[in-house]
């Protein structure tokens, strides 16, 4: 069983002219759009961005997750 939950991600992603590796992008987000975001990152590659959208992803599902079954008819 879930609660309703809403959660949300958001991705700036940009190129840095003159780096050897110039992808940039800043990650903001919360598990909880009620609780305002939760975190920031600023991350340098494709790898590291596909990380963080897997693990909110995961932290979304074990966030709304109840604990125990409601009680009651």
């Amino acid at each position: 069983m879930y609660s309703d939950r809403t959660g949300l991600l958001i991705i700036r992603a940009w190129l840095e002219r003159g780096s050897l590796e110039p992808l940039r992008a800043r990650v903001r987000l919360t598990t909880d759009v009620s609780a305002g975001f939760e975190e920031e990152l600023t991350l340098a590659d494709v790898q590291s961005v596909a990380l963080a959208v897997e693990t909110w992803l995961q932290d979304i599902l074990a966030a709304g997750r109840l604990t125990e079954e409601p009680i009651g008819p």
